[in-house]
């Protein structure tokens, strides 16, 4: 049978540390055509609706498929030769490869020596978002601003210890990014939270909150301003990255100015230090089954689950 592992057992065998490098050889994976990306759908039921996404690793003989709905997340991870070998619950997975993915694009699109992180949200994106930075060597301070006062504070007092690092909480989104080398915005905003002109030169910008058609975190300033704009995978981008779709509407962007990660993650950047670059997550499949991978390795070694 196959095993099933709660999010204790998630927190318990997935570090950061780890799922950067598993994301940065997924990535380098897909580049040598070892890996594929289901781009996410959204199936309706009545007043529900049930998201599904998936991917896989030709390198592990592993693939996944991600379902969540409300409140539940789960990854069924399977191999080639023995079918479904966990059921791995996937709430804390996706913050922390989330996280992950912003790291592995940072570190290739951030300016030399960038160290000064602002973070736009308090929500449940948020913390895995500083915490993979820092762990990237990306973080030496931090500013972050969210809605609600009580709430910003709380999350800043929570994760400046595990950070050992300086956290600001900032007045406003303005004054968070003012003078930031890496912005990130984890929000579900329906409107931008992250404008063009708060921005200094040479700043990079993750916007990881708004992976649906009807949200829009970055002002579109940004996106026209970028001389680099990644994403985790272009196919699911034209259906969810509504920053980018609105713009093509609109005649003003083109899709070929758009790279894919793994383009990125295997070969080199030539960046302007001045320059505005932007990376676009949406969370993949693909990041998926590389940490689920991850997860069940560990759980299987540390002798207390019993595969098939």
């Amino acid at each position: 049978m196959p095993i099933y592992l709660n999010e204790k057992d998630v927190a318990e065998f997935l570090d950061m540390p780890t799922a950067i490098q598993a994301l940065r050889d997924a990535f380098a994976a897909r580049a040598r055509n070892e890996g594929n990306v289901i781009p996410r759908t959204r199936w309706e039921f009545g007043e529900r609706r049930l998201n599904v996404m998936g991917g896989g690793l030709a390198t592990q003989r592993r693939f996944a498929v991600k379902s969540y709905g409300s409140s539940a997340f789960h990854v069924l991870l399977y191999s080639e030769q023995d079918g479904l070998l966990a059921i791995v619950e996937a709430n804390v997975l996706g913050q922390i490869r989330t996280g992950a993915a912003s790291a592995v694009a940072s570190e290739k699109m951030a300016r030399p020596g960038a160290s000064k992180v602002a973070l736009i949200g308090t929500g449940r994106q948020a913390r895995t978002q500083a915490l993979a930075l820092s762990s990237a060597g990306l973080l030496k301070e931090i500013a972050v601003y969210g809605r609600k006062r009580d709430k910003l504070e709380a999350f800043c007092a929570k994760l400046s210890p595990e950070l050992n690092a300086p956290v600001t909480a900032a007045r406003s989104a303005e004054e968070a990014v003012a003078d930031a080398d890496i912005v990130t915005a984890a929000t579900n905003s329906a409107t931008p939270v992250v404008m063009a002109s708060w921005l200094k030169a040479g700043v990079h910008v993750n916007g990881i909150g708004a992976n649906a058609a009807n949200r829009r975190e970055i002002d579109s300033e940004i996106v026209l301003k970028a001389s680099l704009i990644v994403t985790d995978d272009i196919p699911q981008a034209k259906i969810e990255a509504a920053e980018l779709i609105d713009l093509t509407k609109s005649g003003k962007f083109d899709w070929g100015r758009v790279r894919p990660l793994h383009e990125i993650v295997t070969g080199s950047v030539t960046r302007d230090p001045g320059a505005l670059t932007l990376f676009k997550s949406l969370g993949v499949g693909l990041e998926d089954v590389a940490v689920a991978s991850i997860i069940y390795d560990r759980a299987v070694a540390s002798g207390h689950f019993k595969p098939l």
